[in-house]
């Protein structure tokens, strides 16, 4: 390949358009202001002004995953092939990023059927931080389940039970999301039969992957194999194996649409591990620079585009939807997608009238 020659980039997969996006930046999407107790999320000014530019039908790529896991170097080299700039990183132990962040360039992709889509990126606060608790985390996996179309969970090493522990999260989500409409609901809590309905494409990342993909024959299987390996529930009678089956059961029956991409380790150089966001493309190991062309190609040719309800959404319907979501977090209510829905189209048929009215006096 080429392109391993060149110090300066990797050849970006054909899918992408043109390269606009790289002039962009990330912006704060749903911010967290204040302290403690008193934290709100809002929905900023500045990410709505960008996306109430935007058509539809658009897609959103959310990635996901635990604080210190090299999350900001899959958003920022990998998916936006970005040196040097891009979402903030730090080397420290500190997570960076608070509440989600959005790239405020879309990237234009062409999709494995031919169609052109806008894909935004938005970069999530690393979950599982020192000063943050588990019902923060859990605000943040769900705001970026529901906001986004395709859900990018990014964890290191392989699909153990520790890391299967660590999406746990899941389980608190029938607790904080509602499907139904409050005028249409018991009052009782949600058993998450729904949720497929309404959640996006789950796409598992594993990254400094070392094992070899093959059974006990010697025979080799996928990496999306591997994930369904990894979830079928294991054998038991006791509450820690209800505990971990339960975790595997609600994966399975909250993203029937998954898939999963194993990574190498970048490099084998520990010392330039702190460094790697600057790394040239050439200083990586071959296999891993083939391995992350293939997670473009994937994930700029299948992202879904974002749908409620079967309708498609533009930037300015997702601002309504972030808008409600932000609102009832900081009410303590729950996240409920059919009110959510329900001031979508009240916000869309105000819209769609105040623009006839305008077309009607000119």
């Amino acid at each position: 390949d080429g392109g391993l020659n060149q110090s300066r980039v990797v050849p970006m997969s054909a899918k992408i358009i043109d390269d606009e996006y790289k002039g962009g930046q990330g912006i704060p999407f749903m911010a967290l202001e204040g302290e403690g107790a008193d934290a709100k999320f809002n929905l900023t000014q500045e990410a709505k002004d960008f996306l109430c530019t935007l058509k539809a039908p658009i897609a959103i790529a959310a990635i996901v995953g635990r604080y210190r896991t090299g999350k900001s170097f899959l958003v920022n080299r990998m998916l936006l092939d970005v040196c040097g700039s891009g979402f903030q990183v730090g080397a420290t132990v500190n997570s960076c990023t608070k509440g989600l962040w959005l790239w405020n360039r879309p990237l234009k992709v062409k999709l494995q059927d031919g169609s052109e889509i806008n894909l935004l990126v938005v970069d999530t606060e690393g979950i599982g931080s020192l000063d943050a608790d588990a019902d923060h985390d859990a605000k943040i996996f769900a705001l970026a389940l529901l906001l986004s179309s395709y859900f990018i969970y990014n964890s290191v090493g392989s699909i153990d039970e520790t890391a299967l522990n660590n999406l746990s999260l899941v389980v608190e989500l029938t607790k904080h999301i509602r499907t139904k409409a409050s005028h249409e609901t018991d009052g009782g809590e949600e058993t998450g039969a729904e949720f497929a309905n309404f959640f996006p494409s789950f796409l598992w990342v594993v990254r400094d992957f070392a094992l070899q993909l093959v059974d006990e024959n010697g025979v080799a299987f996928s990496s999306k194999q591997y994930l369904e390996r990894s979830l079928t529930p294991v054998s038991g009678f006791s509450e820690g194996t209800e505990v971990k089956n339960r975790i595997r059961r609600m994966l399975m029956a909250f993203f029937p649409n998954r898939d999963c991409v194993t990574l190498k380790r970048p490099i084998e150089d520990e010392s330039m591990l702190q460094k790697i966001d600057e790394a040239a493309w050439s200083d990586l190991r071959p296999e891993f620079v083939q391995q992350v062309q293939a997670l473009r190609t994937k994930i700029y040719g299948t992202s879904p585009s974002k749908a409620l309800n079967g309708k498609l959404l533009d930037g300015a319907m997702l601002c309504t939807l972030a808008d409600a979501y932000a609102q009832a977090l900081n009410t303590g209510t729950s996240l409920n997608i059919g009110d959510a829905w329900g001031q979508v189209s009240s916000s869309r048929n105000k819209a769609a009238v105040e623009e006839a009215a305008a077309a009607y006096e000119a």
